[in-house]
């Protein structure tokens, strides 16, 4: 689905647990298993078809974030993906499906604008926002629709009553490269080669994350570290 030019490509909601488990699944068997993931996607869902489009969706993810997930993989060797602390699962799954379909990311950006000026926002308001990047179509409202309650499920939001929303509990990163997934999904949808360091906190995207110390320099890396002319450092992918 495309709009404006922007790909969309998202018409129902994943489950966190879902996409959890097929990247647990990915990481410990090294490939996607289809049926697990139905078998998962059954389980939160009624009815055949929603699940097999629901499946299309996370193969679609770990298929086309898999160099991502490879780097995530070997750095990660010594801990088992289970073992990390569900925020930084949930920063991970947020990450990739942002990257995968944008319209997540400009959707948070566009959520964190807006509860910056006020604590809180209605429907209205995000459809207004993404309507005016993406075009007014029935294809783009079903979309909002699928994302609210998938980022409502990873704490970027909440719900305070029916179309009403406000910032929910940022995502505390305790694992150093689950932060810099994060700046490097920042660096690669906002359009940006690269971020200063000290920019961090101020743009959108990282209203929803508590970043860690960013990890040292190793074969894995998903970002870099430069020190600028005017001696102020930055990062870049």
């Amino acid at each position: 689905m495309n709009s404006k030019g922007k790909y969309i490509g998202l018409n129902q909601r994943i489950p966190f647990d879902v996409l959890d488990e097929a990247i647990r699944s990915y990481f410990s068997k090294g490939e996607i298993s289809r049926e697990e993931i139905l078998a998962s996607f059954l389980e939160h869902t009624t009815g055949l078809n929603r699940a097999q489009k629901g499946t299309n969706y996370v193969k679609l993810i770990i298929t086309r974030q898999e160099q991502i997930l490879l780097k995530l993989k070997r750095s990660l060797k010594s801990v088992p993906y289970e073992s990390l602390h569900k925020d930084d699962r949930k920063a991970i799954c947020l990450c990739l499906i942002a990257l995968t379909f944008p319209i997540t990311y400009d959707l948070l950006v566009a959520l964190s604008q807006g509860l910056k000026v006020q604590n809180q926002i209605n429907k209205k308001f995000i459809n207004e926002k993404i309507m005016s990047i993406y075009g007014s179509n029935r294809t783009v409202d079903i979309a909002i629709d699928a994302l609210i309650p998938m980022v409502i499920e990873l704490n970027a939001i909440k719900r305070d009553k029916v179309s009403l929303y406000s910032f929910g509990r940022k995502l505390l990163i305790s694992s150093k490269l689950v932060s810099e997934l994060a700046i490097y999904t920042e660096i690669k949808l906002s359009g940006s080669k690269s971020i200063l360091m000290e920019d961090l906190t101020h743009r959108p995207w990282f209203s929803y994350f508590v970043l860690s110390g960013l990890a040292p320099d190793h074969s894995n890396h998903l970002i870099s570290r430069k020190d600028s002319t005017v001696g102020k450092g930055y990062l870049t992918i």
